[in-house]
């Protein structure tokens, strides 16, 4: 505080003249003559002296008058001690105004430049003319008052300088401030406003005086004021608004013009000749606030600063006031970051003036919650009715958005009979709240069980098994489709997020352990161990916020290194000192990078997830990312949570109440949302920009990065649709030490497929439900030859079986699946285990062992041509052949359904022995 003395008291800030009629016309300030100053304060000491003999002070007045002086002039010390409240304000990160915390109301301190001169003079003129010549206290103001009240027969107020309204506000007590203490309180702001006068500088005290008073409506000093019924800086008022607010400290609930606004418009008047006169009269129906305006300018004319004319249209001017909807730009995430800013300064925060800049860009909020909305609205008949959406950096963890639901003032009760509450609770900030995940949690289970020796390259058995729990009873997981599909990997199990698969692999991981695991990439809600969520954990059995699972991601995004969800950049005061900043470092490595990135390569997999999925569904993006959705019980939450090297969005949409959906599963709801909000960054420049932020070049890594030492190598190729990759990516801690890549199928597939040599005893197809591991049964079709057994060769046959792991005593597993009959290339694959295939006996061959040496079985040549069957025969050295050409008349009910010149029957029949020296007759359909 500039503490030049009263030098200073005829000027503006800035060695400016004051307006017109600021210097009191005539009346320049007289020099400090030491006897006229104590011949003031002998006055001010007899009127003192009643309340001294009340007191029970007796003495010499001026004496009593310096005493009490020195005894009081101490307090002065509050004016800059002050601990009044300033507002405390919310920014996104560009600078944009979220919100205002009031606390015990609205104030901005400025300077006295900041301030419109019509403002200072309008105060002046109707607070304290004499302010600019008297020395604290007008005494021809106290003695005015003291004659109007002995007239009057009570007291009349007035007479208090701006100087000693100042000393009431800012240094006197409650207790001093009572009515029933007026008198004392009088003498002590007379002495205290005269004593201040000599200390500060007029400009400063007009300076104090405008920050500290109130102009209703929460508004505490000037810019407060000018910003809540104006929505403009004190600096920008112009005359008719400068009039009408220097007006309102007076009594701030009487003229407050809210209260008599039309149409958000505090219409003016037009004023007649003689209004000058303090007994002219306004329009009937003119409300407070305007009389009271007109007095503000009234004051001014009398005391020259403006002219009639002026004051007339100023008067005149219809003045529009700012709405008084009170800005709240992204909701959740203010009050989000309210609790931060409690947990760090106190709930006093809200009154410490400071200006808090936040990760959040306002227009990616409100582009991210207009997403979300327009889904939820196509949706709403499929009973889902709120959305929540989370937006962070990766390698900062900045939350760039947090919706908390699609719309904060809206609230939609439920109509399911059964179910209570509201659908849709707009003031709920989901984001924060526990909800199940579904299969989100996948990708970390996998790594998990990476993290414990499993690899790309394991077979987990799609197939329905059932696990212990208690008391006899059994969990029995199931796929989203209802389907088995067998033998499959981490990528097609991950991509197309079959369930069982999960549950195996979090049952290899171990739950401890891949709990272990979330809560390194972020997770820190599932506290209940795991005996309470059990193998479920991995299909949604334990709860997250959105914030958190979207942190998780992030820490993928972020190639394995842990990043805190950041809400806020900056803390300033209002001084302009800086208390908190953020300033991004390198965390480090929570999760194994390698694994990281093969996961990443796993999600971002389009064709991997085609069998459920289907090929470029919303899930696919313009550019490479990773995603993962996940459906809880009941269609209840839908989740989809992706990634690119830049940006982690995640997206949750159900119901607040937790009531189903009519079977809105992750795809249709959060997938879509979750395509539209990224394709929407990456079509938006700004986006880009705000995205490229991070990076020195200002360019966006739009691939991701695999690092140099993972090693792609060939595995062996499983039938069926979930199997198109013939390659995998390793980590090195997956790979034995000094190990070669092999890609002779056969090696890779010893594991997975037994080659076996058997004899075909039936050529009816293999019908079973499950895979064959009772040998009885597998004899109906094969057995296996031994030396020395006389078989046809064509009987035997070569075909690979499946290899399962051994029985596990805590599970009941069922081998079946479709598609257990198929094929590796030319090898059939049977649904059969090699250790079920019985050797040969002479009783299981008779039927297949030939009556004379040479002898083969007759193939089926039905519907070949002629001369493509004498081939197939010659290659079984039968080259003894007739032909029957058959015309309409001898095989009319089958001539039509054969081309001509097509085998219609042989004999003998297929199946049965040809002797090599036997004549065969081709019954051949006639042209």
């Amino acid at each position: 505080m500039d503490r030049t003395r009263r030098n200073r008291r005829s000027r503006l800030p800035g060695s400016a003249p004051l307006p017109p009629g600021m210097l009191r016309r005539g009346r320049a300030i007289e020099p400090d003559i030491p006897m006229g100053r104590v011949l003031a304060r002998l006055t001010l000491a007899f009127l003192a002296l009643g309340v001294l003999v009340s007191l029970g002070v007796a003495g010499v007045a001026y004496g009593a008058y310096s005493d009490l002086a020195a005894s009081l002039k101490p307090r002065l010390a509050a004016i800059e001690n002050r601990e009044s409240f300033e507002t405390t304000r919310l920014y996104d990160r560009n600078g944009q105004l979220l919100y205002e915390f009031f606390g015990a109301g609205k104030r901005t301190r400025v300077s006295i430049d900041q301030v419109s001169t019509y403002l200072i003079s309008a105060t002046v003129a109707i607070e304290d003319r004499t302010f600019f010549e008297n020395r604290g206290v007008d005494y021809l103001g106290i003695a005015r008052t003291l004659l109007t009240s002995l007239q009057a027969g009570e007291e009349t107020g007035g007479a208090s300088t701006i100087t000693q309204q100042l000393i009431k506000n800012v240094v006197l007590s409650d207790e001093e401030r009572r009515y029933e203490n007026r008198y004392q309180r009088k003498l002590i702001e007379i002495i205290l406003a005269q004593e201040l006068s000599e200390q500060y500088s007029k400009n400063d005290i007009l300076e104090l005086y405008l920050n500290e008073i109130y102009y209703g409506n929460l508004a505490y000093g000037i810019e407060a004021a000018a910003n809540v019924y104006f929505g403009i800086p004190a600096k920008d008022l112009n005359l008719p608004q400068a009039a009408l607010l220097a007006g309102l400290p007076q009594l701030p609930n009487v003229y407050d013009p809210f209260n008599y606004l039309d149409g958000g418009v505090l219409k003016g008047v037009r004023l007649g000749d003689g209004w000058l006169s303090p007994a002219y009269r306004l329009p009937t129906g003119t409300p407070p606030p305007k009389w009271r305006q007109v007095a503000v300018l009234r004051q001014m004319v009398d005391e020259g600063i403006i002219s009639d004319p002026i004051a007339r249209r100023a008067a005149a001017v219809d003045l529009a006031f700012a709405s008084q909807d009170v800005p709240l730009n992204a909701p959740h995430f203010v009050f989000y970051v309210r609790r931060l800013l409690e947990e760090e300064y106190g709930p006093q925060f809200a009154n410490m003036g400071l200006s808090v800049y936040t990760t959040i860009d306002l227009d990616l909020q409100r582009m991210a919650q207009e997403k979300a909305a327009e889904r939820i609205q196509e949706l709403e008949a499929r009973n889902i009715h709120n959305a929540a959406v989370v937006i962070l950096q990766p390698n900062t963890g900045q939350i760039l958005a947090m919706v908390g639901s699609i719309d904060y003032n809206k609230t939609i009760p439920t109509k399911t009979p059964g179910e209570s509450g509201n659908v849709l609770d707009g003031q709920v900030n989901v984001t924060v709240r526990e909800r199940q995940p579904g299969s989100a949690l996948k990708p970390f289970t996998y790594l998990a069980a990476m993290e414990r020796g499993m690899t790309p390259e394991t077979v987990i058995w799609d197939v329905p098994t059932k696990f212990p729990l208690i008391a006899g009873e059994w969990y029995e997981p199931q796929n989203y489709n209802g389907r088995w599909n067998g033998p499959v990997r981490m990528r097609a199990a991950l991509a197309n997020s079959l369930n069982m698969p999960a549950v195996k692999a979090l049952k290899y991981a171990g739950i401890d352990e891949t709990i272990s695991l979330l809560r390194r990439a972020g997770i820190t809600t599932l506290q209940r161990g795991s005996g309470f969520y059990g193998l479920a954990l991995t299909l949604g059995g334990g709860e997250v916020t959105p914030l958190e699972l979207t942190t998780a991601y992030n820490t993928l995004a972020s190639g394995g290194r842990y990043y805190p969800p950041v809400a806020i950049l900056k803390v300033v005061d209002s001084s302009g000192r800086t208390l908190q900043e953020f300033r991004p470092t390198l965390r480090p490595q929570t999760l194994n990078p390698d694994h990281v990135a093969i996961i990443t390569d796993m999600l971002s997999d389009d064709a991997a997830r085609a069998p459920v999925w289907g090929l470029n569904s919303k899930l696919k993006l313009s550019r490479p990312a990773a995603v993962k959705t996940g459906t809880s019980n009941d269609w209840r939450d839908a989740w989809a949570v992706g990634y690119t090297p830049y940006v982690t969005v995640g997206v949750w949409t159900g119901n607040n109440n937790n009531e189903p959906t009519k079977k809105v599963e992750s795809l249709t709801g959060g997938g879509v949302i979750w395509h539209n909000i990224m394709e929407e960054l990456f079509a938006n420049p700004k986006f880009q920009r705000l995205l490229a932020e991070p990076y020195l070049d200002g360019r966006l890594p739009l691939d991701f990065t695999k690092p140099s030492w993972l090693v792609r190598k060939p595995i062996c190729p499983l039938p069926g649709p979930y199997h198109v990759s013939r390659e995998e990516l390793f980590a090195p801690d997956m790979l034995p030490a000094g190990s070669v890549p092999v890609s002779d199928t056969t090696q890779l597939c010893r594991d997975i497929f037994t080659e076996v040599q058997v004899v075909r005893l039936s050529d009816t197809p293999i019908e079973t439900t499950s895979l064959i591991t009772d040998t009885a049964v597998a004899a109906q079709w094969y057995c296996a030859p031994g030396e020395g057994q006389s078989i046809a060769s064509e009987q035997v046959m070569t075909i690979l079986t499946w290899n399962v792991p051994p029985p596990d005593p805590d599970e009941q597993i069922v081998y079946t699946w479709e598609g257990m009959q198929s094929a590796m290339g030319d090898q059939t694959v049977a649904p059969i285990v090699a250790s079920a295939i019985p050797p040969c006996t002479a009783e299981m061959l008779t039927p297949h062992t030939p009556p004379v040496p040479g002898a083969v079985r007759m193939p089926d040549l039905r519907r070949f041509g002629e001369n493509q069957a004498k081939e197939q025969l010659a290659a079984l050295g039968i080259f003894n052949v007739y032909v029957d050409y058959q015309t309409r008349d001898r095989i009319p009910d089958v001539f039509d359904d054969y081309a001509p010149y097509a085998v219609v029957s042989t004999l003998p029949a297929p199946g049965e022995w040809i002797d090599p020296n036997m004549t065969v007759v081709l019954g051949v359909r006639a042209p």
